[in-house]
């Protein structure tokens, strides 16, 4: 007498990207070992534990370090587990926000493989070293959740049984064979940036012991300003600053609408990319403009050149971003599928116009509320606090920022020499 095998529990799945939040906490295993070990030891039938921080985009701790990758290039093998977990209680906004930063925060740091095989038990002291389960329940703890009992040392079976979190269904699918081959074929698209990061680091650990992760090295750039030419070599020669090229020319189509409109890809694909890309926008915050704001703050405070190139970086890629979203915007607007809403600009000075600026460029917004305080008047040159004054909106809409200021002649004419402006 035979047994009859289901041919669907041979083949490999892959995660049905669209059913998963940034915030949810994927599980996964491997063939592999030491993920048996893991399993074994745990009682669970998985052995990694990641966060989603975007659109099939997720950060975990293998390693290489604590890095993000594609959650649409991860192939689980014929009997390997996967699981997809959630809040029972939906995290606020600002939670959501709190455990993406804390993931992002993380990246670069050294994986620790002691720590990973001590998690099971109790007592040891926690280090800065990260891993998977770790990451996950720390970056949880961070925003004021608990998900297990020791979120310094933990597994991802203690994950897997939380009461804190529930089951999404139907996160798998099988894929076909036709469908196998082109997805082992294609690279994992964020594994440049993984060897680029660790490639900075790995400079930078040569300048400090203490440095894990790329914000330990804005932290010690601030104390120590004899590395910054050390550093900015090494952020150079790791390729950091020109990763965007690659991903701008794998996917030209998505920056442009007329190249959008041209693009071999089929209707449903395109309208499924746009309508994720923008609702990825609407709910989580613009890391782009966050890192921007992050480093003129610093670079004001602290000037080194390092944090200038970062500047320069982050404006380019918020820009390269809001081409995305222009025509992502554009496409669904021309087929129904999106209300079409203008562009809204906002009258300098007001409580509006503030917070829009300080979102980009904080040290701007600092400056022009010193400006109106020392004056008393709102009615006041947003650079210098001359006046008369009259409002302004820059001719391109930016891709970020009120887009308007409040000036005085001088400063109109010093302005609009780099930017075009027109009254507003």
């Amino acid at each position: 007498m035979t047994c009859e095998v289901n041919e669907s529990e041979l083949r490999p799945n892959v995660f049905v990207a669209g059913l998963i939040q940034p915030g949810d906490v994927v599980l996964t295993t491997t063939p592999d070992r030491m993920s048996k070990a893991i399993r074994a030891v745990t009682g669970a039938d998985i052995s990694h534990a990641m966060i989603c921080v975007g659109k099939s985009s997720v950060i975990d701790s293998t390693g290489d370090g604590v890095h993000a990758r594609n959650l649409e290039r991860l192939i689980l093998e014929p009997g390997c587990a996967g699981h997809v977990l959630r809040p029972a209680t939906p995290l606020t906004t600002d939670q959501l926000h709190s455990v993406i930063s804390f993931a992002r925060a993380a990246v670069g740091t050294r994986y620790s493989i002691p720590k990973a095989a001590k998690s099971v038990l109790a007592g040891f002291v926690a280090g800065r070293r990260q891993f998977c389960s770790r990451l996950v329940a720390q970056a949880y703890r961070y925003a004021g959740m608990h998900l297990v009992s020791d979120a310094d040392f933990c597994h991802p079976g203690e994950l897997l049984k939380s009461a804190a979190l529930v089951e999404v269904p139907n996160v798998l699918r099988n894929l076909s064979s036709e469908e196998e081959a082109d997805w082992r074929e294609n690279i994992d698209n964020v594994q440049a940036m993984r060897d680029s990061t660790n490639a900075l680091l790995r400079e930078a650990r040569k300048l400090s012991s203490e440095i894990e992760s790329l914000n330990d090295i804005d932290a010690f750039l601030v104390e120590h300003p004899e590395g910054d030419a050390d550093l900015v070599n090494a952020l150079r020669s790791s390729g950091y600053l020109e990763l965007w090229r690659e991903e701008f020319e794998r996917n030209s189509w998505q920056y442009d609408v007329a190249s959008m409109e041209g693009h071999d890809g089929s209707a449903e694909r395109k309208q499924r990319y746009c309508e994720e890309l923008l609702a990825d926008e609407k709910l989580c915050q613009n890391r782009f403009v966050l890192n921007h704001a992050g480093y003129v703050t610093v670079n004001t405070l602290h000037p080194r050149q390092y944090f200038a190139l970062q500047v320069e970086l982050y404006n380019l890629l918020t820009q390269l971003h809001g081409r995305r979203i222009n025509a992502a915007t554009t496409w669904l607007e021309r087929r129904g599928l999106l209300e079409s809403a203008p562009a809204k600009l906002l009258r300098p000075h007001t409580p509006e116009w503030f917070a829009s600026l300080r979102e980009w460029n904080p040290m701007q917004a600092t400056m022009a509320e010193a400006a109106i305080r020392a004056t008393g008047s709102l009615d006041v040159c947003s650079v210098c606090a001359d006046d008369p004054v009259r409002d302004y909106a820059l001719v391109s809409m930016p891709a970020a920022g009120p887009g308007t200021l409040r000036l005085c002649d001088d400063c109109f004419r010093i302005r609009s020499v780099d930017e075009s402006m027109k009254p507003f």
